[in-house]
């Protein structure tokens, strides 16, 4: 154990101590407390967090013997009257959000609570879902409220996105609402470019004006994704689909290298911020750790080559079927560098793997990866870049590593926003770990 994850002891106690413009983060960080708020047994599943500004967390219960999702909300003083005028809104149109007050000793502290159905950013998309998207899509929808018969929630990122799987009389249907509808005309030239060039990806269902209002749909295939599979030919297929996908010309997409560069610089910005806000201790080893990266990614030369990168490369975006693969998930397509997909995917999976081992103890003892001694990624980093090549793609093991550093790092966040019980010594496997690899 380090110095700094000595003092990483009830973590979140120590921000709620640290912010004390949040009352009420300490509620909405606390299973038991919040339960006891809302008068049910919850467990959060996802948070927001901007630091002396809001929390925003999405909550997980089970009702009528399946899982359902709610979301809570708490503001700063002056951020209250919003949440107030929200609850009387949606009192207007027949919505369920709530504001309680979790210590009537504190009047500045206010939470508000809803179901997804109240989703104040996704509301708009839910209901013309609800109206018009689900015919349009050949689904049924039994009248009432906005999900009422849509199906079961698989994913749920509040005020983001909602991810529902929806059953049929032929094929099950998976449904995403998106905040940021994706515009239909890039959609339409991004999907025939891919079938042009081979890439394996699910035909969408709907049209033009399901993308618009931020629906897009496609049939459940396979028998799940290479997260949860152990399948070596599965994986140098989705190596050789990258191929294909690195592959396609970079002609007509808008973003250029220069708005990449500036998102990169951004990113890793952000990140060292947010590790300051939720582990001061942290600050300096998350400082250093960005300017190597910016140093080594972001310097002219950095970048031999551009191609169009999936932007978010792992194991759980390569659904497996039989001897077929298909690649989803294309949000963040842009211009990119081959490595960076790469270094994604192996990032990806060496987090996956250290967690597997026994938390942040398995993870302090992890070094190595695919490429050896100190090299990123485990097996199937192997097999995907073993087919990446076969099927003509060219990749250097240093960049790989570098953008698995850089995907280390801007992932190190994530345990506190998915709620892991270890968040604090998780985040600090993260930052270690991309040190390791450029170093």
């Amino acid at each position: 154990m380090t110095g700094a994850e000595s003092g990483f002891k009830n973590p979140d106690r120590s921000l709620a101590n640290r912010d004390d413009a949040l009352p009420g983060l300490p509620y909405l960080l606390d299973n038991a407390r919040l339960s006891s708020l809302l008068g049910e047994t919850v467990r959060v599943t996802r948070v927001r967090y901007k630091p002396r500004t809001s929390l925003l967390v999405a909550f997980r219960r089970i009702r009528n013997g399946a899982f359902d999702y709610g979301w809570a909300l708490t503001r700063t003083r002056t951020g209250n009257a919003k949440l107030l005028r929200r609850e009387l809104t949606s009192r207007s149109r027949g919505g369920d959000i709530r504001v309680l007050r979790p210590d009537p000793r504190q009047d500045d502290n206010l939470v508000a609570v809803g179901g997804v159905e109240d989703d104040w950013v996704l509301y708009g998309n839910l209901l013309w879902l609800r109206d018009h998207g689900m015919e349009r899509l050949g689904l049924p929808l039994r009248p009432g409220a906005l999900l009422a018969g849509a199906g079961s929630v698989l994913r749920y990122k509040p005020e983001r996105r909602l991810v529902l799987f929806v059953q049929n009389s032929g094929a099950p249907v998976v449904i995403k609402a998106a905040a940021t509808p994706a515009g239909a005309e890039q959609e339409a030239d991004f999907l025939e470019r891919l079938n042009l060039h081979g890439v394996p990806h699910l035909r969408q269902l709907g049209d033009a004006e399901c993308l618009e209002h931020g629906i897009s749909a496609c049939a459940a295939w396979g028998g799940g994704d290479l997260a949860g599979l152990d399948d070596d030919s599965g994986a140098v297929s989705a190596g050789e689909a990258l191929a294909r996908l690195h592959g396609i010309p970079l002609e007509g997409f808008p973003a250029g290298p220069e708005v990449w560069r500036d998102e990169i610089a951004a990113q890793l910005q952000a990140t060292r911020s947010m590790v300051a806000s939720l582990l001061p201790a942290l600050e300096e080893p998350a400082r250093r750790v960005e300017a190597e990266l910016r140093a080594r990614l972001l310097t002219d030369g950095a970048a031999a080559r551009y191609v169009l990168v999936h932007g978010d490369f792992s194991a759980d975006q390569v659904l497996v079927g039989g001897s077929e693969v298909r690649l989803i998930d294309f949000d963040r397509a842009r211009t990119g560098v081959a490595e960076a997909d790469l270094g994604s995917f192996a990032a990806a999976e060496e987090a996956v793997h250290a967690g597997a081992s026994g938390g942040p103890g398995g993870r302090a003892g992890r070094a190595g990866g695919a490429g050896g001694a100190g090299g990123a990624g485990g097996p199937k980093t192997a097999r995907v870049s073993e087919g990446y090549a076969g099927a003509g793609g060219r990749f250097t093991p240093a960049g790989v590593d570098c953008w698995a550093a850089f995907r280390l790092f801007n992932s190190s966040v994530d345990p506190f926003r998915d709620r892991s019980p270890e968040w604090a010594a998780d985040m600090s496997w993260h930052l270690r770990r991309a040190k390791e690899l450029i170093s």
